[in-house]
């Protein structure tokens, strides 16, 4: 087995979907115990490890912060999380502590469009989740958008100077960020974004600040703390399916149900590859053919004391 497929084979053990029957302490107990045996193999293979399986380690570990204990910390991951096939878009999406950026996959348009055309998408409010949309007001088009000499800009057009009448602030500057991820993600640069407006510069967006590139922004306050990214909504999978997304969640633990009808017929749990942060999480479901709704979340530590978990959902056919 060569070092890469040591490490895959550690993170599937840990994100393998489990179908829990117990009490929550028996769950944890059986994160712990997985946390142990991965902790254990890991030092294992660092005792014979190469420096390519050193590389592999610290790619996979970019970006995904701390592993304790304390409140979920979300750090942007453009690297593993937002990997895959397709182009990343974000949308805004409703959750328990407000708005914030839901990524969802989209297919890659001409290489020399990518970037044109996940902005374009994420401008129209082009989702195909039915529970994501764009702030952006319509006749807001894209005039083009370019990497070129360390320089990431977005040329808009429209009413975009003021921010329209029942926007917002917070939803206008979440518009602005929408664009900065997007367009962040397709060009695979973390470079402040340069607004323009018509092919000029523009000192306000939405009646938001624009006259310097503006950076992408905490991730605390912008991206959603848990997201499925694949498979998309409304997407027909074949059974077992793998079931793909990002999570800052307590103790990394991820559950999801799945629903057909007003029955659950299928429940688990995943472990994120990092607790606490923002990071990857998978895990394969097995149903019998049908519609049914996938829903995902975190869980609330506090015991129904604190903000209610954060969840995603996608419609799925299982054929």
């Amino acid at each position: 087995m060569n070092p890469e497929d040591q490490v895959r084979g550690l993170l599937e053990d840990a994100v393998t979907d489990v179908e829990p029957r117990h009490s929550l302490e028996t769950v944890r107990a059986r994160i712990a115990a997985r946390r142990h045996r991965s902790r254990a193999a890991s030092m294992a293979g660092a005792v014979v490890a190469t420096a390519a399986t050193v590389a592999v380690v610290v790619l996979l570990a970019n970006g995904l912060g701390s592993s304790s204990g304390g409140p979920p910390t979300i750090t942007a991951d453009r690297s593993t999380a937002t990997s895959g096939p397709g182009v990343l878009v974000y949308f805004v999406g409703a959750t328990p502590s407000g708005p914030r950026l839901f990524g969802e996959r989209h297919p890659t348009p001409p290489r020399n469009l990518a970037l044109d055309g996940a902005l374009a998408e994420a401008v129209a409010g082009s989702a195909a989740d039915v529970d994501y949309h764009s702030p952006w007001p319509t006749g807001t088009t894209v005039q083009g958008a370019r990497l070129a000499a360390g320089v990431l800009s977005v040329d808009l057009s429209g009413p975009v100077v003021e921010r329209p009448a029942g926007l917002p602030r917070t939803d206008a500057a979440l518009a602005l960020q929408q664009l900065v991820y997007t367009a962040q993600a397709a060009a695979g640069s973390k470079l402040p974004v340069t607004f323009l407006l018509d092919g000029r510069p523009t000192a306000t967006l939405l009646g938001e600040p624009a006259r310097r590139p503006v950076p992408a922004a905490s991730a605390d306050d912008t991206l959603t703390s848990v997201s499925v990214i694949s498979p998309g909504d409304g997407a027909t999978v074949s059974s077992p399916f793998r079931v793909q997304g990002r999570a800052a969640a307590f103790e990394g633990n991820v559950q999801w149900e799945l629903i057909r009808g007003d029955t659950v017929v299928r429940r688990g749990f995943a472990t994120a590859a990092q607790c606490c942060t923002l990071a990857p999480y998978s895990f394969r479901v097995q149903a019998p053919p049908g519609s049914y709704l996938l829903v995902v979340h975190d869980e609330d530590a506090s015991g129904g004391q604190g903000v209610p978990p954060t969840r995603d959902t996608k419609q799925l056919t299982v054929r």
